[in-house]
């Protein structure tokens, strides 16, 4: 490879960008330019109508199948941060499973975290009984979390270390049970005042009404809760998607079963390949 022109004079040494093509991707998703504002201004995005009322339906009969009786390859966090947890709940089959791959989702986390450098590295269902209390997670450059991290830079790529996509599966329009963030705090480079502060009393926290089958996709970096549900309980399902390199959540390990029914399925299987850091057939060299 040359590093001068024909009189002698120096030219830039090329980049391990210049000779590999690292597949960021950059313009490969079609995310409305609005949306790319709004996510990267706000935090999150609401993405209504995830879920059809059917797919509601079997995804909360599975919750309570599985709450009942839960399998070997699911574990069952009585006391998890927002309430009762089933961890690696894509073992359920059905909606469960599904919904870590829906198309929408997919092209955001395509957008915000690194092209096609993704992975699922956690699921879960969140059962939230009446009146359970949760605490606003710190977020912004106070966040002691480093996987939580977020970047976006002037030519328009973003770096989200990790996203999540909860999809609920009651109702919240009314604020009761609500997920709720206070917006932009991502950003923010002071630590938040609201440290162990009832949730009714940060000014600043807006409230994020969902349908049933409904989601919200956000950073783990934005400060972030629940509202207690106030009569009924609320039951949440939770995907997690990091860089490519990033390792599952402890309990988060697909079965063998798992790998072998999503084997034919691209969206799956690419969500659970194992961790690498540049996916097969980036390391070719480009023609200089």
């Amino acid at each position: 490879m040359s590093t001068g022109d024909s009189e002698g004079s120096p030219m830039k040494p090329a980049t391990e960008a210049d000779v590999f093509d690292l597949q960021i991707g950059l313009g490969e998703s079609e995310t409305p330019v609005e949306d790319k504002h709004f996510f990267d201004t706000t935090g999150y995005l609401v993405l209504d109508d995830l879920l059809t009322p059917d797919q509601v339906s079997q995804a909360q009969d599975t919750l309570v199948r599985i709450e009942a009786a839960t399998p070997e390859n699911i574990t069952l966090l009585p006391e998890g941060p927002y309430g009762c947890e089933l961890v690696n709940i894509i073992e359920g089959r059905g909606t469960v499973e599904d919904a870590m791959a829906l198309p929408r989702v997919l092209n955001y986390v395509q957008e915000f975290i690194w092209g096609r450098q993704y992975r699922l590295v956690g699921s879960r269902a969140i059962l939230r009984a009446p009146r359970r209390y949760s605490w606003l997670t710190q977020g912004g450059a106070a966040d002691p979390r480093r996987y939580a991290r977020y970047r976006c830079f002037g030519d328009g790529q973003f770096r989200c270390l990790m996203l999540t996509c909860l999809i609920a599966l009651a109702d919240t329009a009314d604020g009761a049970g609500a997920f709720c963030a206070i917006s932009a705090s991502h950003k923010a480079n002071l630590p938040h005042p609201y440290e162990n502060t009832d949730l009714n009393a940060v000014e600043p926290l807006c409230n994020v009404p969902l349908r049933a089958g409904s989601g919200v996709l956000f950073t783990e970096n934005l400060s972030h809760a629940f509202k207690p549900p106030t009569r009924e309980a609320h039951a949440w399902l939770s995907y997690q998607y990091g860089p490519s390199y990033m390792v599952n959540w402890p309990g988060c390990e697909p079965s063998t079963d798992l790998l072998a029914r999503t084997a034919a399925d691209p969206a799956k299987s690419h969500l659970l390949l194992e961790p690498y850091y540049h996916p097969t057939g980036s390391q070719k060299k480009q023609k200089m």
